[in-house]
């Protein structure tokens, strides 16, 4: 079960990553292109994603791990 949770919560976190990675680049190349300013929007926004993805990394694993521990917990007193 933990192996099963490591897998998600990798998957998860992998997939917020390069959402938020894509979306800061096609954004940033959108708007560069719409007011001329060649690399100046997507290098503001990639480096705005940088946080925003550790905080959704953040978030992601502790929403898994509370799962778990819920889970666990309800297990164990099934149990007794």
């Amino acid at each position: 079960m933990v192996w099963t949770l490591l897998v998600v919560v990798i998957g998860q976190v992998g997939c917020l990553t390069l959402a938020v990675i894509l979306a800061s680049v096609f954004a940033g190349l959108w708007l560069d292109s719409t007011f001329d300013t060649k690399p100046v929007f997507t290098l503001v926004l990639l480096f705005a994603g940088i946080p925003l993805s550790v905080f959704l990394m953040l978030y992601a694993s502790r929403k898994s791990l509370a799962r778990l521990k819920e889970k666990y917990e309800t297990e164990e007193k099934e149990n007794k």
